[in-house]
């Protein structure tokens, strides 16, 4: 799902945990996806994100209620955004 396909776009990691996290919730083994979570959470600390709206961003911090919606920091304007909170990025 990461990868580019020639039936479709790759994906971006935050996007397909959420999707299996949350569409399909049930088909996987919930242990397994919640260890998966924390593991991602932890390995991307610090990593730079394109965001839908073009701007790069540094992953600052990941709330364990909302693991694939992290707080980032903007790269060119220093801005904090909250992507729990600001769900349309």
């Amino acid at each position: 799902m990461t990868s580019e396909r020639a039936y479709r776009k790759k994906q971006s990691p935050f996007k397909v945990l959420e999707m299996i996290f949350h569409d399909d919730f049930g088909k996987f083994d919930f242990a397994v996806v919640k260890t998966l979570l924390s593991s991602f959470a932890n390995f991307s600390m610090g990593s730079r994100v394109k965001l839908n709206n073009g701007f790069i961003s540094e992953i600052i911090f990941i709330d364990a209620g909302s693991q694939t919606r992290p707080v980032i920091k903007v790269m060119d304007s220093g801005q904090i955004i909250n992507l729990g909170i600001n769900r349309e990025i």
